[in-house]
């Protein structure tokens, strides 16, 4: 199997660990396809992730029907090893071509720090636990990605626990929260997801501060890899910390779509 193909698999479980305590989840999946779907009545929280699966057409077209059945909005990510064959069936099924993500790794012993933070500003960096701070790290996700405060609570606020298996993590200076990411650990690799900074606080050094400590915080911890999917926003970001790019997932959406959390 090629790393991108491990890397969507990863991406599929990563999902189910994400969002499985969303009140009224649905999931289907196979070894390399998922569909979840929360019930929001955006695309962003109703997704399919398509691999390199013997059933991924089968999936698709069934995830599509469902997805009609329940009246919700879907966001599709295909691997860029099935997405000749499956586009037009997508395109058929009423899906529209939206781009595309790209998939990113950084591999052991790369992190290019590049500029530091701003003189006199020290981060403290926290994992987000308890109601309390995980409002926090919500609050900073529904600012970053312009997205209603009680959405991020329903979706991603309730998955955040001691023992869900995705770790969330907030940086701070003397004037408060700047910015707070998640990570997915499976083994040795780990998956990145809403990296959030807040527009105003953008361009300043936090994300940089914080996903560096994260980083090395689990390298020390074993983690050798590190994958996510880039938004254009963080891409410059990612690119500088020796992320590299190693395919491009294409992006389609049906339905009512903003901006989605990397």
């Amino acid at each position: 199997m090629d790393e991108t193909e491990e890397l969507i698999r990863l991406c599929c479980r990563a999902l189910v660990v994400q969002m499985c305590d969303v009140p009224g989840f649905e999931l289907h999946m196979t070894r390399s396809c998922v569909m979840g779907l929360t019930g929001e009545p955006s695309a962003d929280f109703n997704m399919i992730t398509l691999g390199a699966d013997p059933e991924a057409e089968a999936f698709l077209i069934r995830s599509m029907a469902r997805a009609r059945e329940r009246g919700l909005p879907l966001h599709a990510a295909m691997s860029p090893n099935v997405v000749e064959a499956l586009a037009p069936i997508a395109a058929r099924l009423g899906l529209t071509r939206a781009g595309a993500s790209p998939l990113m790794v950084l591999r052991p012993g790369i992190l290019h720090r590049g500029a530091p933070v701003q003189p006199g500003r020290a981060v403290k960096v926290t994992r987000a636990l308890g109601p309390e701070l995980v409002g926090v790290a919500g609050d900073l996700v529904a600012a970053a990605f312009d997205t209603p405060r009680d959405v991020i609570a329903r979706c991603i606020d309730v998955c955040v626990t001691a023992t869900s298996g995705i770790e969330t993590w907030i940086a701070w200076s003397d004037e408060g929260p700047m910015s707070a990411v998640s990570v997915t650990p499976s083994g040795n690799t780990a998956g990145v997801t809403l990296m959030a900074t807040p527009p105003a606080l953008q361009r300043q050094g936090w994300g940089r501060a914080l996903l560096t400590r994260v980083i090395e915080d689990y390298r020390g911890r074993g983690v050798e890899r590190f994958y996510l999917g880039a938004t254009e926003a963080g891409l410059a970001l990612y690119t500088s910390l020796g992320f590299e790019t190693i395919a491009h997932l294409s992006a389609w959406v049906m339905g009512d779509s903003s901006p989605a959390p990397s």
